[in-house]
């Protein structure tokens, strides 16, 4: 800066408050839409369960408190005009720190490699702020004052900023779908849970676990079940392993409290553990137990024992019940029917789905490559049943 030839005061201002404004809706929404859940998982973790994480407040308070430490930087660097939003760098220090947060970080209570990369960019920061001062002093002509000229250097500054804060989060997709249907579940809220990545094909045992429980919650499993990647069949239905966690605030407990029972160190595999619950007088009625039990023996491929219990829960005899099936069992329905014969099948009474299964069995009959055959199959039938038998 020239302190001969000042800045005017009302071009300073507009940049000042460009570039205020602008840190603070990415800082905001930021901590809010993308690395929040990621501190709602860390502040429970790392409190023991004591305190918990308000989205919305957390996001706010730290926003303020990276600008009160912009606003001691700025008062350090005495920088305005092209260089201004490096007064902010700091605060997009700090920023990347708080969010930098994973899986095996927040388990081990710490913060890894920040903890000497902190003061050694401060440090850093000092040396180059005061370099930087010297370099520019008498840089700005008199009356060169365009707005323009200053406002795009600075919202450069700023955006290579937030790509270096944002590609800095090592936090994966799927890690991220866990906290937030967990954040969801929590808050009793089952449609939004079922919705998290579901345009995803990337899916894990857990976050599977999650979505499925509540669209049971819905009465939706049954319908929706194969609208979600199943690679890990029905043992993601119900993780025994993780019924007790220190990092993870909804587990598997939860779902078996929801179903009647606590499953015994003795019990390991869902098949056993629903099998007891459907012995037992006191849990049998569960009304989350039938579709846990119907979708177990579909994601197995047993359609046997499958066709033997679904009359046991709901009315097949006419073709009025079989159309108010969930999706999944008609599917099912279907393939018994052509089990059965060529007369069976055309009585199919879900005309609609028999068009669709016929169309699905000329794509496997005409299509001679087996890649380009599966991947068209799973373009169009990919959240089906049969898919699901003949790919998953």
């Amino acid at each position: 800066m020239n302190y001969n030839n000042p800045i005017p005061l009302v071009l300073s201002n507009i940049i000042r408050i460009s570039c205020a404004v602008l840190f603070v809706l990415f800082s905001f929404f930021y901590l809010l839409c993308i690395q929040g859940y990621v501190l709602e998982s860390a502040q429970y973790v790392f409190s023991g369960g004591a305190t918990s994480y308000s989205l919305w407040w957390g996001a706010i308070i730290i926003t303020l408190v990276l600008m009160c430490i912009q606003f001691v930087a700025s008062r350090f660097a005495r920088l305005s005009g092209h260089w201004y939003a490096l007064t902010y760098a700091p605060s997009f220090f700090l920023l990347a720190m708080v969010t930098s947060l994973y899986k095996p970080t927040i388990s081990d209570f710490s913060f890894k490699g920040w903890l000497w990369a902190l003061p050694l960019f401060i440090i850093v920061y000092i040396v180059f702020i005061s370099m930087m001062r010297r370099r520019l002093n008498g840089s700005i002509e008199q009356g060169d004052y365009s707005a323009g000229r200053y406002l795009w250097t600075n919202f450069i500054l700023l955006l290579l900023m937030m790509l270096a804060c944002g590609s800095n989060a090592p936090a994966n997709d799927v890690y991220m779908y866990e906290l937030k249907a967990e954040h969801y579940l929590l808050d009793d809220d089952y449609e939004a849970a079922s919705r998290v990545g579901e345009r995803s094909l990337e899916t894990s045992p857990r976050l599977n676990e999650l979505r499925m429980y509540a669209l049971a919650r819905q009465g939706l499993l049954g319908e929706s079940l194969f609208d979600y990647p199943q690679p890990y069949g029905e043992r993601s239905l119900i993780l025994f392993d993780d019924t007790v966690s220190r990092t993870t605030r909804f587990t598997s407990r939860h779902i078996q409290q929801a179903l009647g029972g606590l499953a015994n160190e003795s019990v390991t595999e869902v098949d056993q553990y629903l099998d007891l619950l459907r012995s037992n007088k006191s849990t049998q009625s569960n009304r989350l137990l039938p579709d846990y039990v119907l979708c177990s023996k579909l994601l197995q491929g047993d359609m046997r024992a499958f066709f033997r219990l679904l009359p046991r829960y709901y009315a097949t005899d006419d073709a009025s019940h079989v159309m108010r099936l969930p999706r999944a069992y008609r599917e099912a329905l279907l393939l018994q029917a052509k089990a059965m014969g060529r007369n069976v099948l055309n009585n199919f009474a879900d005309t609609l789905m028999l068009a669709n299964y016929k169309s699905y069995c000329e794509i496997k009959a005409s299509e001679p490559d087996s890649l380009v055959r599966a991947n068209r199959l799973h373009r169009q039938f990919g959240n089906t049943l049969w898919w699901h038998l003949d790919y998953e």
